[in-house]
């Protein structure tokens, strides 16, 4: 009976460790590319935005379903490609709400690639923010509007006061928000706080 709790740790573990496999395999696997109106152009993104038909400084974009706004984004530049829908951005600070509550999220990057038409955004370069409790830093964050998903890969951080996980990728499911984390995770947990934590 005595090894009866460390056992079950042991396979929550192992469980946790095989799903992390098998989401970094369906979901993380494919190297990272261009968004997909670019597939079939073959000019790259800096080239797509040197062509753009608008150019734009201190600007808002902002999000809504239903008459509600979901996200908001403010940008110090901003170029807008009209034939392929595609804004490109430069230090863009997202400010989200998400589930009924309308908790905030907040992030900042050095560029980015906005599709208004679809709901969906890749923030990249230097990527931090926080949702709620957690703080969050990667190289990467795409957020799919149609499922409330975010995506960070490259050098995944997400802390909280009791925890921190590293990892090359994680999923975040913004109504749920529950974690899943891929590739190399690592996790750090202290119920009594992480104040002596060096990753902090």
């Amino acid at each position: 009976m005595k090894g009866r709790p460390a056992l079950i740790f042991i396979l929550i573990f192992v469980g946790g460790l095989v799903l992390g496999i098998a989401v970094k395999t369906l979901f993380f696997s494919d190297p990272l590319v261009e968004p997909a109106d670019t597939e079939n152009d073959p000019r790259t993104r800096q080239q797509l935005l040197e062509d753009a038909d608008v150019s734009a400084e201190d600007i808002e974009l902002v999000q809504g379903k239903q008459g509600v706004m979901t996200w908001k984004l403010l940008a110090k530049t901003a170029k807008y490609n009209q034939e392929k829908g595609l804004i490109g951005v430069e230090f863009p600070q997202l400010t989200a709400y998400f589930g009924e509550d309308r908790q905030e999220v907040y992030v900042r990057a050095d560029r980015g690639d906005v599709d208004q038409n679809n709901d969906n955004l890749t923030l990249y370069d230097g990527v931090s923010g926080r949702l709620g409790d957690l703080a969050l830093d990667a190289q990467f964050l795409d957020y799919v509007g149609a499922i409330d998903k975010v995506y960070l890969k490259g050098g995944v951080a997400v802390r909280r006061p009791d925890m921190t996980i590293t990892a090359k990728a994680m999923e975040i499911d913004l109504v749920t928000r529950q974690l899943i984390a891929a590739g190399g995770v690592e996790a750090l947990l202290a119920p009594q706080g992480l104040e002596d934590n060096p990753l902090q």
